[in-house]
């Protein structure tokens, strides 16, 4: 089962939402690290953003070298 980037970035930001909810009533140590977790969440949202916005072609070349 697959989900659509903009679904899976929304989840990854909810997910780092939670996180930070989370974190706010903790102790300092734990804090930090369930922060740490969330902006971890962010990135990956944001590397699926980018990677929208990347295009890879490939274009076999015209004549293929000779390996001999």
């Amino acid at each position: 089962m697959s989900s659509s980037p903009s679904a899976l970035i929304a989840s990854y930001r909810l997910h780092a939402a939670s996180c930070i909810e989370i974190a706010r009533d903790l102790e300092p140590a734990r804090k930090l690290a369930l922060l740490n977790i969330a902006q971890a969440w962010l990135n990956l949202a944001e590397q699926i953003a980018k990677n929208l916005d990347t295009v890879l072609v490939y274009e076999t070349p015209a004549n293929p070298p000779d390996f001999q």
